[in-house]
């Protein structure tokens, strides 16, 4: 299950927005007469009466006065939209704070082990997501000779600096990741990007692909040939594929890292 915890506050911070300019414009009429404004048709044309607060009787506004008809009616709208905007911040506030979907799965952690054992939780927990994950997604399965090896925080080798960098990198965020799995294209082709990783809050999985010195020669087209691979077999740049670059001169750089998998990974 999703949690829109985030995208509800996003959506709250949009609607304060909203509110505050709302409520700025309303300072600008400020001076302006108070009351309503109605709009009726005679002939073919709009004709415009206005009755002032504590008033009865309306008065007929000339269209020659169009400045005024504007302001008047441009108030009513924000008005209207600013109580619209309040109602609105303060059911999504209350609703809010009310709402959490992590609260599912803590009924589950909570249970004394004497009950846990003989649950079976509505939902696969945070922890079974990731142990089922790793044992139908194996990695280090590219056989090819390693030119050089460098090992990670967990253990395993790699083949650059810039994949160590990487692994260790999701080894301390947490992220459940595997090196060098296993895809077969459809024409039967094995290939290997540099590693799978689970989204485990989507309970989806993503391949992470980074392209080193891609200012050689014939580097550069070899690797669109790789992404070609990738999108015959339905890994789509942006969807479930992810890939860092960089250059002698521009190496890896770890905020871009951060930002992405802020985006794609959590």
């Amino acid at each position: 299950m999703i949690s829109y915890k985030d995208e509800l506050n996003k959506q709250l911070e949009e609607l304060r927005q909203l509110e505050k300019k709302a409520a700025n414009r309303e300072k600008t009429y400020k001076g302006l007469e108070k009351g309503s404004i109605r709009v009726s048709k005679s002939r073919g044309h709009f004709q415009y009466h206005f009755r002032k607060e504590g008033e009865e009787k309306e008065q007929y506004i000339s269209k020659i006065d169009i400045s005024r008809i504007r302001l008047l009616v441009q108030r009513e709208y924000d008005e209207k939209v600013h109580n619209l905007l309040k109602d609105m911040i303060n059911r999504l506030e209350k609703f809010n704070g009310k709402y959490d979907a992590d609260s599912i799965d803590d009924l589950y952690e909570n249970l004394r082990d004497g009950r846990r054992e003989f649950v079976t939780p509505i939902r696969p927990t945070r922890e079974m997501i990731i142990n089922n994950w790793y044992a139908t997604h194996k990695g280090n399965q590219n056989s090819y000779e390693r030119k050089y090896e460098f090992p990670t925080l967990r253990g395993e080798l790699v083949r650059s600096k810039s994949e160590k960098i990487l692994a260790d990198y999701f080894y301390n965020k947490g992220i459940p990741y595997v090196c060098e799995p296993e895809i077969r294209l459809k024409s039967g082709k094995r290939v290997y990007p540099d590693f799978g990783i689970l989204n485990v809050r989507l309970n989806k999985t993503m391949y992470w692909e980074h392209l080193g010195l891609i200012e050689q020669e014939g580097y550069a087209s070899r690797n669109f040939e790789k992404i070609l691979d990738y999108e015959e077999c339905g890994l789509i740049l942006g969807k479930n594929l992810i890939i860092t670059l960089e250059t002698q001169e521009r190496p890896l750089d770890v905020k871009v890292v951060d930002e992405k998998a802020r985006v794609f990974l959590t």
